[in-house]
């Protein structure tokens, strides 16, 4: 055991250097690209996200390099056993290189965890990877004193300070909102065993129509009496992991002339995928109700990866609808341009048509159809009925989600303007407000994953009218957000008892609040007050 103390102190600095010098390139890479949209990095700023990074990425990096260095440096070890110092020196460079760059392309490609920022493209794949190559160096290099007391204590050092300096600097976790007691309100199971269900939207007979990501459209009647209607005419659709498959359904502004439904799906393959928006017309004749003329309205840009697509439909006061679209992951940078759909908010007429009247309108290309850009990964989008705002509930990811009101041709920065950071605890932008881009309503930090959104306007909950309802993914709760005119004044967390994600919510005809719960065996939930009526 004393003999393993100073080759495992040595492996230990290795390590540490190499997630330190990664942590140090990747801001560097993040920093080029907010400068290249004109963000003001000064030098301040530059040397405090760089350093903010080194506390709160850097050991997370570190706890990479250590995985991926440790069988690169025994299998150095083993062919250099007999060789020269310079012969193991030049191998354990060349081992920590290629361990790193093996290591990010796992993480991006295989691993199901988030890729590491600064290794989204080639170039900052090689410059992330060229850290582990000075860990090689250190490893071969470096003389820890033989005595077991001293390599003992550097082993230890090497360990806890960044950990400590992690913990230290990790984002703290808000106090939760108060949870509105169960006995409050009634909550009625109306249908169980749905496969993944993520839209709800009610039929002029009052019964509730589920999407599933899986393909299925389900009617159901508030005595749980399920409908199957048949998709098969549907276009193909991209499924994966429940973050892909048909999405977003509602119906057409005039549907009980036309029996039109609009429906978002994602389409294409694992590695160029895209949202996709589809209108067909609603049969209930026959034995079976089934789509029938189906048409293809809208194919958004592709992107590299599945996830961060958008996806929901809202219909505007002039009868135009716009949809939500995803920044991809893998490109996020791409919400800030008008040459692709990515991070954006399109309009279009009922027919797929950008209106001449879209803000981008004399451009060609996507920037014809795009209504706002700046968008993370919008999950929510409605029609505020006392105000007519188009508003939206957004993803950010390791905090930042937000509730936006949604103004033609406005900037909502992403990502150069946000809150939280990213999810290996790197940052995304130093900047939180900038002159140019929108404020949020209401942000949530830490995260809690907002997945729709409605506003309530029903007479069942009387002191409600005109607050804010969001179902939330990561916190498995329903968030009531209290509201006196535009003004947010209050939030209350609904359902916290069941313990369940909580995908999507509506109001129905009657009054009542209809949840969707996620998963393979999701359900459709109603709640009303209990007496007397809160």
């Amino acid at each position: 055991m004393r003999n393993l103390l100073p080759p495992l102190a040595a492996y230990l600095a290795a390590a540490l250097v190499t997630g330190a010098l990664a942590s140090l390139i990747q801001t560097q890479l993040v920093l080029a690209v907010l400068l290249a949209y004109d963000a003001p990095v000064t030098g301040t700023i530059r040397a405090w996200t760089t350093l903010a990074d080194l506390a709160r990425f850097g050991p997370v990096m570190m706890g990479i390099a250590a995985v991926a260095l440790l069988p690169a440096f025994w299998l150095a070890s083993r062919l250099t056993r007999a060789r020269g110092a310079t012969a193991r020196c030049i191998l354990a460079i060349v081992a920590g290189a290629s361990a790193l760059a093996v290591a990010f392309w796992l993480m991006r490609e295989v691993i199901p965890m988030p890729a590491i920022p600064g290794t989204r493209t080639a170039a900052g794949h090689a410059w992330m990877s060229l850290a582990g190559a000075f860990g090689g160096w250190v490893f071969a290099r470096l003389r820890v004193p033989a005595a077991p007391a001293a390599a003992a204590w550097t082993a230890t050092v090497l360990v806890a300070a960044p950990i400590g300096l992690f913990f230290a600097m990790a984002p703290r976790a808000n106090d939760p909102p108060p949870t509105l007691a169960q006995e409050h309100y009634r909550v009625q199971t109306v249908s169980a065993g749905l496969n993944r269900p993520w839209s709800i939207a009610f039929l002029p007979d009052g019964r509730a129509l589920v999407t599933e990501m899986g393909g299925g459209l389900r009617a159901i009647a508030l005595d749980g009496t399920r409908t199957d209607i048949a998709t098969d005419a549907l276009p193909a659709r991209f499924e994966h992991a429940g973050v892909a498959g048909m999405m977003d359904v509602a119906l057409d502004p005039r549907f009980e002339q036309t029996g039109w439904l609009y429906l978002s799906m994602s389409y294409g393959t694992a590695t160029a995928n895209g949202t996709r928006l589809v209108r067909a017309r609603l049969n209930a004749t026959g034995a079976q109700p089934r789509l029938e003329d189906v048409r293809i309205l809208f194919d958004g840009t592709l992107k590299p990866r599945p996830g961060n697509n958008g996806g929901r439909i809202a219909f505007l006061p002039d009868d135009t609808l716009v949809l939500s679209i995803g920044d991809g992951l893998a490109q996020r940078e791409a919400a800030q341009r008008l040459d692709d759909h990515l991070g954006t908010v399109i309009r279009l007429d009922r027919d797929g048509r950008a209106p001449d009247d879209n803000p981008f309108a004399r451009q060609s290309g996507a920037a014809a159809q795009i209504y706002s850009l700046g968008h993370r990964n919008m999950q929510g989008l409605t029609i505020d009925p006392f105000t007519g705002d188009l508003l939206a509930s957004e993803h950010g990811a390791r905090g930042g989600d937000e509730i936006n009101r949604v103004l033609r041709g406005r900037n909502y920065g992403w990502p150069v303007v946000a809150n939280g950071i990213d999810y290996p605890f790197a940052s995304v932008t130093p900047f939180t407000r900038l002159a140019g881009y929108e404020d949020a309503l209401l942000q949530w930090t830490p995260a809690i994953a907002p997945a729709g959104l409605a506003v309530y306007d029903g007479a069942l909950f009387a002191d409600w009218r005109g607050d804010l309802l969001v179902p939330a993914l990561k916190t498995r709760d329903l968030r009531r957000v209290k509201r006196d005119g535009r003004q947010i004044v209050g939030e209350q967390r609904l359902l916290v008892e069941r313990d369940e994600r909580v995908r999507d919510v509506a109001v129905g005809p009657d009054g009542a609040i209809y949840v969707l719960t996620d998963g393979p065996d999701g359900a459709l939930l109603r709640l009303t007050p209990s007496s007397p009526t809160p």
